[in-house]
């Protein structure tokens, strides 16, 4: 198995065929982070994006949201329904989804993945909430590090597919976490990869540093240690509940030893751990 370290940064260097943030992204942080503007403000920015305000609505109706309530049908109603934090969650996820669909052309489920994916986001940003050290570091950037820390897996899986065939192919234990495999036979692991796409979108710079870590977050820069070790230990929590992505393996620490390692009280471990199967659904919901 060939490294490809140097096809990959030569794919990234080109940004040829490579997703890119989408601009309502962009504009839809701006206004959420302006304290002068309102749910008017968003909606109006969300509005103009007419496929956004569809995949929006269809969300808020969903029984992830919808709670058995009333159909609505504005997006000033979802805002009131969602609140504001929620809909720039879910706004980021149906952009980012709509950035990569269309571009399945390996064996990756992007159901599945998504799934896992924005667990792993609702999961890193409660903890974050909770235990969070560097202030310089939101909830909603903390989600945003959950969505993504896996894209490397869909770059590997649309760009370098018989590579990673391979490498499936020869890891001798199916169940044998694998990005210390894919250190050693493609030469960087898939959070690297994402690191290295990330780097051409316009996030905050912790965000690309914590995914390229998030497998290894003893090695991570300082200012976003702790994060990528609830990012480790959303992982660890998504094996066991069923929410996992199974071809990465399994994650060296339990979710107990996980979270007892970033400080939670034991007492509050097994709530946490119960709450992870209901985050999936939910997930699998808005997405569906």
């Amino acid at each position: 198995m060939a490294y490809i370290f140097d096809r990959l940064t030569g794919l990234i260097n080109r940004g040829e065929d490579l997703p890119t943030l989408p601009t309502i992204v962009l504009r839809l942080h701006r206004v959420l982070d302006d304290p002068s503007k309102g749910a008017g403000d968003v909606a109006a920015v969300i509005e103009g994006d007419p496929a956004l305000t569809a995949r929006l609505l269809r969300a808020a109706n969903s029984a992830a949201f919808s709670r058995g309530g009333q159909a609505i049908t504005s997006i000033n109603a979802a805002i009131t329904r969602m609140g504001m934090n929620q809909v720039r969650a879910v706004c980021l996820v149906l952009s980012i989804v709509n950035a990569f669909a269309g571009r399945q052309k390996g064996t990756l489920d992007h159901r599945v993945f998504w799934a896992h994916s924005v667990t792993v986001a609702t999961i890193v940003a409660q903890l974050w909430d909770r235990i969070g050290l560097a202030r310089d570091i939101t909830p909603e950037d903390a989600y945003t590090v959950g969505l993504l820390h896996d894209v490397g897996l869909l770059i590997l899986d649309q760009h370098f597919a018989e590579d990673l065939a391979e490498l499936l192919q020869h890891r001798p234990d199916p169940e044998a976490e694998l990005w210390p495999f894919e250190e050693e036979h493609l030469g960087l692991d898939h959070g690297a990869i994402a690191g290295l796409l990330l780097g051409r979108w316009s996030l905050p710079a912790v965000v690309g540093e914590t995914v390229a870590h998030h497998h290894h977050p003893t090695s991570a820069p300082d200012s976003c240690r702790q994060l990528a070790e609830i990012v480790e230990t959303a992982e660890s929590l998504c094996w066991e509940a069923g929410a996992e992505l199974p071809f990465e393996g399994r994650p060296m620490l339990t979710a107990r030893a996980a979270l007892e390692q970033l400080g939670i009280p034991p007492r509050e471990v097994d709530e946490i751990i119960a709450d992870i199967p209901k985050v999936h659904e939910k997930s699998r919901s808005f997405l569906a």
